[in-house]
């Protein structure tokens, strides 16, 4: 057995992980294969195609782990829960009184949290207008000549040549892009997806973003019209062999009021890209490229264009004013002061009861017209112990913050500081990896 880098956990955790890829402390590189287990003193065992014995990585090698998908994921839950101390959990509302939140996690199962632990709740997060999702005819898109047409085969694009089409979408100014890119392993991809494409004769400048993914790895441009032409606005040493079932799912949620993208791979956040020119690109097409050679073949599938609002985030980050009381934004961003009184069903609606500090009356407000809630919190609530070790992430852009751990076949075990003893299905989790402490403030001038 060949001992490697360790791992960020103190847990026993163990179980049979098909396609898991490990990422290697201090370096960009990444180990794919089957996590057999993690012992108790942070050692990790992978069994990978690059030895015939399982891998033994030591404490400190490894910053993250990033779990396979093994089954159709959950449904995703229509808001989120951010507690005290930052974590933010996935959740449907059930009910709330002056004493706690009854909620309902795709992960956790049911949870009653105390009204002390709890910070703010983003409402619809995924209430997303679908725009298109295909292809599911060859006359959808628009080759740029019949030749370099790709052909539509089970809900996807596939090739062995030179392919391109495109398609001119009715797109708003924040969208969500969604696709998968497959390919065959003895030959690297070759992959362009245009977006945000005016959809001009070819050889033009135009304004625009693009992914292009490779033998290189993963970068995404800024094509300008005037200027310098090309503009890098990320590159990722992704490279093809590090991705397992040779396939990356790629998401990229386009704000293009705020000149930003934040770009997901296999359901993981892997940041926020600012474009820095000025104007964003207003074009709405989409344009899919591929260049297979010979006997392989490259795919696209499971493209999804959506609507995006990026209101509940933005209002989760802007200054929620006075602490003391509880705060109501609704969707027409209508702002309330005062106390959420409770949250309870009504026939089929969930109803939120506000007493606002300027009305008489309480409001009674339909969860379908909430955006975002504060709570009253004390002075030293957002200072909450966040130096838990580990950190789930979870589908729907959650992350948890615990402090030991443990898989059991379909299931997650983990302790957190505020919610105690958690169980959790392993399909709801995308990775888990070291908690870094944030340096304290200096306290010069």
């Amino acid at each position: 057995m060949l001992p490697v880098v360790g791992i960020l956990l103190g847990c026993g955790l163990c179980g049979t992980l098909p396609g898991d890829v490990i990422t290697l402390a201090g370096k960009d590189v990444r180990l794919s294969g089957t996590v057999r287990s993690i012992s108790e003193t942070g050692v990790v065992e992978l069994a990978s195609d690059l030895s015939p014995d399982p891998l033994l990585l030591k404490e400190d090698a490894v910053t993250r782990i990033g779990f396979s998908e093994k089954e159709p994921a959950t449904a995703a839950a229509p808001a989120q829960l951010e507690l005290v101390n930052g974590d933010i959990l996935p959740v449907a509302i059930e009910s709330l009184d002056d004493q706690k939140l009854t909620v309902v996690s795709p992960d956790a199962g049911r949870l009653e949290i105390r009204r002390d632990l709890l910070k703010s709740m983003q409402i619809g997060v995924s209430k997303r207008k679908v725009i298109y999702a295909g292809p599911k005819a060859a006359d959808e898109w628009k080759p740029q000549n019949p030749a370099k047409a790709w052909d539509v085969e089970d809900g996807g694009f596939s090739s062995k040549k030179v392919a391109s089409v495109s398609k001119k979408f009715d797109l708003p100014d924040q969208f969500i892009l969604r696709f998968t890119l497959k390919w065959e392993a003895r030959q690297p991809p070759s992959f362009k997806v245009y977006f945000a494409d005016p959809l001009l004769e070819m050889g033009k400048p135009v304004d625009r973003y693009f992914l292009q993914f490779g033998g290189a790895g993963l970068e995404i441009k800024r094509e300008c019209s005037k200027g310098k032409r090309y503009n890098p606005l990320v590159q990722l040493n992704r490279m093809p062999n590090q991705f397992a079932n040779n396939q990356l799912k790629v998401e990229l949620r386009v704000d293009r009021k705020a000149s930003r993208i934040r770009l997901f791979l296999n359901d993981e956040e892997e940041g926020v890209i600012a474009d820095p020119i000025s104007g964003a690109p207003d074009g709405s097409g989409i344009t899919l490229e591929g260049n297979a050679f010979g006997e392989f073949t490259q795919r696209i599938e499971g493209i999804e264009v959506l609507e995006f609002d990026d209101a509940p985030r933005r209002h989760r980050t802007e200054d929620r004013g006075d602490r003391k009381n509880d705060s109501l934004i609704s969707t027409e961003d209508d702002r309330w002061s005062g106390n959420l009184t409770r949250i309870r069903k009504s026939g089929e609606r969930v109803v939120f009861s506000f007493k606002s500090d300027f009305q008489k009356d309480v409001l009674e407000i339909s969860e379908a017209n909430v955006s975002t809630v504060f709570f009253a919190t004390k002075a030293a609530a957002d200072s909450a112990d966040k130096t838990q070790p580990f950190i789930f992430r979870l589908k729907g852009d959650g992350s948890l913050h615990v402090s030991s751990c443990r898989l059991d076949g379909e299931t997650a075990i983990a302790v957190h500081p505020l919610l105690g003893q958690l169980v959790l299905q392993r399909t709801g989790i995308t990775g888990l990896e070291k908690s870094v402490a944030k340096p304290k403030p200096s306290s010069e001038p």
